[in-house]
């Protein structure tokens, strides 16, 4: 018999919501000083995998689980939340619901202060947060300024601090660009020197491979797979004349900042997007991209200079009135899900404004959730959610289609679709603005 001693194991562990398995029989453990990286597709069970290895399942999240989760020796199914988080900590794939604080150090500070440390060793861990996870310079500011890759680093920054032995990170490269992947890296491995154990989740294995001891696959049909990844063939993209261009899109000598804020995030911008392009924007979490990206759909206003799409002044339209012609598919889904079906959620934007659903048909079919209609979007994984997002734009059919971060977590299928519906787009004379946080997307 096994020796349940040493080690986060799972044992014969199945998993089932109302009788649909979502994995069964998986075999597998993390030693301490190991990290485990479990892929898989989205939908194929990684979050609840997740939940069941640090209790959250069965104590919060209801489901039929038949087999044995072991921490240490201390079975992690049967012990209650507050037990089990002093063995194994998690970082949510959704790790905007993990942030308490108003300011990155009160947030670093939460979870510490809650432990009962002492004054000075709450504070020594800060200082060792803000240093490792590059979150120094925003010490002092209000979360809600962050960008979504910032937020994420401070989640997995707090989670990490409070030291627990083992520690499941669920996505944890969403919304990280390539200076957040490496950081996270040197982080797993400095984690793994201290003695800890680490279950990663990801939809791909790329940024992990130097950290990964050991993988395991799981199939989305409830089995545990091993297989390899199929390559991307590259798009090939023909390029427009310009001499054939429109201007979609052009910003002169823009600036813009938050209002009360000294700063400008943006400074005297001057750019032109023609129509019938795809246009990557590029820079570290932080910089601005999703900012400008809002100043199109008219979400934001320029503090000074103008704005123009399609020849028309945002500063004299609503983004309601923009949105026949822009569509913003956002970073974090969750926030902006209000269908009680897939189909409502599809057909939100074309029936706001008078239009045919043709192209929500469409969508549907070329996001792989044609037979997700009748389902809640909340019963969605998250790149799910995020395919649902794009095709909610695509219903529209619109001039301009902004992606933020859309590659962030998803599968190598999902990331074939995106790219078929950019080359589609550009095919059409449409243009498309992408911000990737994978530069090999871009």
């Amino acid at each position: 018999m096994e020796a349940l001693s040493g080690g986060l194991k799972a044992i014969g562990l199945s998993c089932s919501y109302d009788g649909k398995p979502v994995f069964r029989n998986l075999n597998f453990s993390v030693r301490p000083g190991e990290a485990v990286v479990v892929i898989g597709p989205s939908g194929s069970g990684k979050t609840t995998l997740a939940y069941c290895l640090t209790g959250i399942i069965p104590n919060r999240v209801k489901a039929e689980v038949e087999g044995r989760v072991v921490a240490d020796g201390a079975d992690v199914l049967s012990s209650s939340l507050r037990e089990n988080v002093k063995r194994v900590g998690i970082i949510l794939q959704n790790y905007e619901v993990q942030i308490f604080g108003l300011t990155v150090e009160e947030d670093l500070a939460f979870g510490l202060e809650n432990l009962g440390l002492g004054e000075e060793e709450v504070e020594r861990r800060i200082e060792w947060a803000l240093d490792n996870f590059g979150l120094r310079e925003y010490r002092s500011r209000h979360v809600h300024e962050l960008s979504g890759g910032l937020r994420q680093r401070l989640a997995i920054a707090s989670a990490i601090v409070t030291a627990p032995r083992y520690l499941v990170m669920d996505d944890p490269m969403m919304n990280l660009d390539w200076r957040g992947v490496i950081k996270l890296r040197e982080i797993i491995r400095r984690l793994k020197s201290e003695g800890r154990g680490l279950v990663i989740t990801a939809r791909r294995l790329k940024g992990l491979e130097p950290v990964a001891d050991k993988i395991v696959w799981l199939d989305g049909n409830g089995r545990r797979a091993l297989a390899a990844f199929r390559p991307m063939e590259p798009q090939d993209l023909e390029r427009k004349s310009l001499n054939d261009s429109k201007i979609a899109v052009s910003f002169e000598n823009v600036w813009f900042r938050y209002s009360k804020a000294r700063d400008y995030v943006l400074r005297d911008i001057t750019l032109s997007l023609e129509s019938g392009r795809c246009i990557a924007l590029m820079g570290p979490n932080g910089s601005g991209k999703t900012t400008l990206a809002k100043l199109v759909n008219g979400l934001h206003k320029p503090s000074r200079g103008r704005v123009r799409v399609l020849g028309m002044d945002t500063g004299r339209f609503t983004a309601a009135q923009l949105a026949r012609y822009v569509a913003f598919v956002f970073q974090d889904p969750d926030k902006h899900l209000v269908g009680d079906t897939v189909w409502d959620e599809v057909t939100f934007g074309p029936r706001n404004l008078g239009l045919g659903f043709d192209h929500a048909e469409r969508a549907l079919e070329v996001m792989g959730l044609g037979d997700r209609r009748d389902d809640p979007p909340q019963s969605l994984s998250m790149g799910e959610k995020i395919r649902l997002s794009i095709a909610s734009a695509l219903a529209t059919n619109p001039e301009i289609l902004i992606l933020d971060e859309p590659t962030t977590g998803q599968d190598e299928e999902t990331l074939e679709a995106i790219a078929g519906v950019v080359s589609r787009r550009k095919a059409l004379g449409k243009t498309v603005l992408i911000i990737p946080h994978d530069s090999d997307y871009a």
